[in-house]
């Protein structure tokens, strides 16, 4: 199951790698240019809200910057996408193609195939979080940027919980409803939901509230560069809510009348 999914994790991670090169190599750039410091703390905090910036964050810094141009936004839209895709194609879509069955028809218990479709889902998405954080560290050490290594490496701690539940809970609309095109709606519905929750909550003080509703304010990837937030609590909820969301997985589909 890994050496399938090896080249999606290599292109993606190698994309990412790219992508951190250059924002690294225009940042010292743009650090020199005061101008652009001057625009960006003009900038409405509504539309900051929009790029996952908080309204009184800093916009001085590198972290600042890595986290408007690719942690807050660009970085958890693509990873929920691929963990709400993987985990389609991992259950769902192999009991819609007949694959499923194959796999079932051997002396292999339904738990085990579930728990190996969960180790490469969890898997990829450690890795793919790890080539971010290396990526990162090789991009700044090249530009001459300095960064505090430790706090990137919890930043890296927190994504792998924080997508682990998002993939987790894509895994269990898979278990549940074990159609390809049910699943995958539902799962990109309630991902769309918490996020959408993020957005609104941040753009009125009246509708503040919201954002406590949604997964995404339990990752704040600029206040944890910064140090400003410490990433242990929010890490050890995440990874409960995941641990709740496997054992119910689990339940599910060791009951679920397939249709094999």
């Amino acid at each position: 199951m890994f050496r399938q999914y090896q080249n999606k994790v290599v292109v993606i991670s190698a994309g990412i790698f790219l992508y951190e090169g250059l924002i690294t190599w225009v940042y010292p750039v743009i650090a020199k240019n005061p101008a652009v410091t001057e625009i960006a703390e003009a900038i409405p905090s509504a539309v900051k809200t929009v790029f996952g910036v908080s309204e009184n964050a800093r916009t001085d810094t590198f972290e600042a910057f890595i986290s408007a141009q690719f942690f807050a936004r660009i970085w958890v839209i693509l990873m929920a996408l691929y963990g709400i895709e993987t985990a389609n194609a991992l259950l769902a879509k192999m009991v819609d193609n007949g694959s499923l069955a194959f796999l079932l028809s051997t002396p292999v218990s339904r738990s085990e195939v579930l728990s190996t479709q969960a180790g490469v889902l969890i898997g990829t998405n450690a890795i793919l979080v790890a080539a971010t954080i290396v990526g990162l560290y090789f991009g700044t050490f090249c530009s001459g940027i300095e960064i505090n290594h430790w706090r990137y490496f919890r930043l890296g701690l927190l994504g792998v919980a924080f997508f682990s539940v998002i993939e987790l809970y894509s895994l269990f609309f898979s278990a549940w409803f074990v159609e390809e095109e049910r699943a995958l709606t539902y799962a990109v519905g309630l991902t769309l939901a918490f996020y959408g929750l993020d957005i609104v909550g941040g753009l009125s003080n009246k509708l503040s509230w919201l954002k406590g509703l949604s997964l995404f304010q339990w990752f704040q990837p600029q206040e944890v560069l910064e140090g400003t937030i410490d990433p242990a609590l929010p890490i050890i909820g995440l990874s409960s809510a995941s641990a709740l969301l496997w054992y119910l997985t689990k339940k599910v589909f060791d009951t679920k009348d397939l249709a094999l």
